[in-house]
């Protein structure tokens, strides 16, 4: 199951936004179970950042392998190409809302806006540590609006403008959750390893020297920095180093100067990995 679901059902409502007139807030969807459903089958959006917000009830997902457990008031934000589900879980009883973006291309802003505040917007929506964490009570005042707004077609222009902006309010409400959890749950010690991998990502990063500087074994760092992070440490790495490859080729980098530059082994090499995390060749990613 890949790509964008717009199917509505009595207790599970989507909202498919392309109809009128949003380009890449593509679809804002509800469900209000009071009875356990089946369980969602393992599945990924392709460019697209997926945000739920649990307003009631639990639920467990899985992103990439690792468990989330939701409970009333907690965000999951997934980012694109990661395949998450319930992990052969139930759909519990509660009540859910969810926001799948796709990430504009270059020179097309999000909801409009200037080139500089959507790429602050999606740049924000992609550095969380973690993609768990608390939200915020009020969160659930703008989605309610939106699916009100919605159905006001007696002025499309204004219903536009009044989505639009609760849309822009709740991705900052999210945001702004999201520093919150990063400050309270990012122990000093991780943080310190992060800035380390961030100041060296052209070098060559060894776990085991990384473990050696946070003076754990290298077990426990790898435990310890999922637990934090919410990703293991060579994930972070090699997702840190495939953002500054898409920096360098759209400079105008050869791919294999990339793959030089950022110490993979080979230029062969390099491709894969990135087509496994960006969904396209470097080649390709660099011409459009």
């Amino acid at each position: 199951m890949e790509g964008v679901d717009t199917r509505s059902t009595a207790i599970r409502k989507i909202l498919d936004m392309r109809l009128i007139g949003f380009e890449h807030v593509l679809t804002i969807g509800r469900y209000n179970y009071t009875s356990v459903q089946e369980g969602l089958e393992a599945h990924i959006h392709p460019g697209m950042i997926e945000i739920c917000y649990l307003e009631r009830g639990t639920q467990v997902y899985q992103v990439e392998g690792t468990e989330y457990l939701l409970k009333g008031g907690d965000v999951l934000v997934t980012q694109p190409d990661r395949r998450h589900g319930t992990s052969g879980y139930p759909e519990e009883k509660g009540q859910l809302y969810w926001m799948l973006l796709k990430i504009p291309g270059e020179g097309k802003g999000l909801l409009n806006l200037a080139d500089m505040e959507s790429d602050y917007l999606i740049h924000q929506l992609k550095s969380f540590h973690t993609p768990h964490f608390r939200g915020m009570r009020t969160m659930v005042n703008d989605l309610k609006g939106i699916f009100k707004a919605y159905n006001n077609t007696a002025d499309p222009v204004h219903r536009k403008i009044e989505i639009t902006n609760l849309v822009l309010s709740f991705l900052l409400k999210v945001i702004k959750a999201g520093e919150n959890e990063q400050q309270d749950c990012v122990s000093y010690l991780m943080k310190g390893i992060c800035d380390h991998i961030h100041e060296n990502i052209y070098e060559e990063l060894v776990l085991d020297e990384l473990a050696s500087r946070a003076n754990l074994s290298l077990s426990r760092f790898k435990h310890r920095f999922k637990e934090e992070l919410g990703i293991p440490p060579g994930e972070y790495i090699m997702r840190l180093k495939i953002e500054k490859a898409k920096e360098l080729l759209k400079k105008g980098l050869k791919t294999r100067d990339v793959a030089y530059t950022l110490g993979f082994e080979t230029s062969n090499y390099f491709a894969t990995v990135f087509r496994k995390f960006v969904g396209q060749t470097p080649t390709y990613y660099s011409e459009h």
